[in-house]
């Protein structure tokens, strides 16, 4: 797990997440060779995503920033000659045993950043700043939560940091949007306490996070979760 100065998510797409998985996951589960996919990739960006495949052309250079995220949002486990291995939660996103939303929950619920040399789950964090201003949250909130260390970014940077963490929460509906700019709440899919209740906050010291190998990251990721029911 790689220690960042600060709160990271992969920019290369900022929104759309839940399409982007039947995107990856279909490339994966269509296209077997790196020239297959490279390319598939983007009649599936054309197929699934609103707007379709807008500047990807099906570059090497293109597909290796799309496949970052890929691996980022944890799809990907591992390459096997040519082709790639799903990840436990992707298997089940691509068998349709778990929503998109479902997926995000998952990521969001599981997810654990090294931040500053210091172990961090940001949905948790953000979880109990609602938690503090009764049921709702403001982008300037989350980039103000003093673990997250965004002002040791650009605010251009921290600013986009942001927006791509409420668009996954969003889309994982749990957060929506309310009257007032900026400002969200959390809805009515999930209670805020059983949302705080079923993080999963990795219990290791920091320095045996940062020996963790990406199969290891994906794994996490994929971790059950009584949110998520029909996970298998």
């Amino acid at each position: 797990m790689k220690d960042n100065k600060s709160l990271y998510f992969d920019i290369w797409r900022k929104r759309e997440f839940r399409a982007l998985l039947r995107v990856y996951t279909q490339t994966a589960n269509q296209f077997k060779t790196q020239e297959e996919m490279i390319l598939g990739f983007g009649k599936m960006l054309d197929r699934y995503v609103e707007g379709g495949h807008q500047k990807y052309i099906g570059t090497k250079k293109q597909w290796s920033s799309a496949y970052t995220l890929g691996r980022e949002l944890g799809v990907f486990r591992s390459k096997i000659g040519e082709s790639y291995e799903l990840s436990r939660i992707a298997k089940s996103f691509l068998e349709s045993k778990i929503l998109g939303s479902e997926y995000l929950l998952l990521y969001l619920l599981n997810l654990n950043q090294l931040i500053g040399g210091k172990l961090v789950h940001p949905f948790y964090e953000v979880l109990m700043v609602v938690k503090q201003n009764g049921g709702q949250i403001t982008k300037n909130n989350v980039k103000n939560i003093p673990q997250f260390r965004l002002s040791q970014i650009k605010q251009d940077n921290q600013r986009q940091i942001v927006n791509v963490f409420f668009h996954r929460m969003v889309e994982a509906q749990v957060i929506e949007a309310t009257s007032e700019k900026d400002t969200y709440r959390i809805t009515s899919r999930y209670s805020l306490d059983q949302l705080i209740k079923n993080c999963y906050i990795i219990n290791k010291l920091p320095e045996e996070n940062e020996r963790m190998q990406h199969e290891e990251y994906v794994d996490m990721l994929s971790t059950l979760n009584p949110l998520v029911p029909t996970y298998k």
